[in-house]
C-alpha cells in the first residue's frame, strides 16, 4: 500500500465512508438521477429537469438565476441549458456509454474540452445568471449527470486534492483557475490512479456507484484534509 501514499486513492474505503456520513443529501439526489437516466437519452428534454435537480442539490442554484429553474418557456435557466445541450451533443454524445477506466482520453481531449468550454462560457447564453461570469464547476456537474461513469465533478475541494497530489495548477481559494485543459488533466490522473489501484477492487468499494462518482467522493474528502 505504500505506493499509494501520494495518491488521492491512498485510503479510498475510509474516504467514501466519510463522504457518505456528511453527504447523505448529495447521495440521495445522485442515486435518483442515476435511476432516472437508465434507458433515457441524456440529451433529451425529458432529462433536462434531472440535470437541473442535480445542479440545485449540488450547490449551484445561486449561479442559475431567479425564477423557476424548470420552466420551459422564457429566458430562464432551462432555456439556456437546452441550447447548450444541443451544442455539446455532437462533441460528447457518442461517449455516453464510456467509462473513465477505459476511455482513450488523449484521443478525446479536444471533444471534452469543447463541451466543457461551451458549458462554462460567459457571455450571451451563459449558464451563469451573471453572464459576465463563467460556469466552470457547474459545467463539470452537467457533464457528470450526462455521463456519470466518465466525468468527475471538480469543485474547490476536488481541485485542492488534484493540486496537492498531482500538482495540477489550481490556485488556493474559491476561484482556483479552472480551465478545460486542467479538467482533462484531472480525468487523466483519476484514470491512472484507478488503474494503478485496481479497477475491480475500486468498483467493489461501493457497488452500483458510477466509477467517476466514486472517485469524486474520495477526491472531495482528500481536499478537505489539506
Amino acid at each position: 500500500m505504500a505506493q499509494f501514499n501520494r495518491m488521492i486513492l491512498s485510503n479510498p474505503e475510509s474516504a467514501v465512508a466519510q463522504y457518505n456520513r456528511v453527504g447523505l443529501h448529495y447521495n440521495l439526489v445522485a442515486e435518483g438521477i442515476y435511476r432516472a437516466r437508465v434507458g433515457i437519452d441524456p440529451f433529451s428534454g425529458e432529462y433536462e429537469r434531472f440535470i437541473i435537480a442535480g445542479l440545485i442539490a449540488f450547490d449551484i442554484e445561486r449561479m442559475m438565476g431567479q425564477g423557476d429553474k424548470y420552466a420551459t418557456d422564457g429566458p430562464g435557466f432551462r432555456g439556456r441549458l437546452k441550447v447548450k445541450m444541443r451544442a455539446i451533443r455532437e462533441a460528447v454524445g457518442d461517449l455516453s456509454v464510456s467509462c473513465l477506466n477505459k476511455i482513450d482520453l488523449a484521443a478525446n481531449t479536444s471533444r471534452i474540452e469543447a463541451a466543457y468550454n461551451c458549458l462554462a462560457a460567459a457571455g450571451d447564453g451563459a449558464l451563469n445568471a451573471d453572464s459576465a461570469d463563467q460556469f466552470h464547476v457547474g459545467a463539470t456537474k452537467i457533464l457528470h449527470w450526462i455521463i456519470p461513469s466518465l466525468f468527475i465533478m471538480v469543485d474547490t475541494n476536488v481541485a485542492v486534492a488534484f493540486r496537492k497530489h498531482h500538482q495540477v495548477n489550481y490556485r488556493k481559494g474559491t476561484q482556483p483557475g479552472y480551465t478545460a485543459r486542467k479538467y482533462v488533466d484531472c480525468l487523466q490522473h483519476a484514470q491512472d490512479e484507478i488503474r494503478a489501484y485496481g479497477v475491480e477492487k475500486f468498483f467493489r468499494i461501493e457497488l452500483g456507484t458510477p466509477l467517476a462518482r466514486l472517485f469524486d467522493k474520495v477526491a472531495w474528502v482528500a481536499g478537505l484534509s489539506v
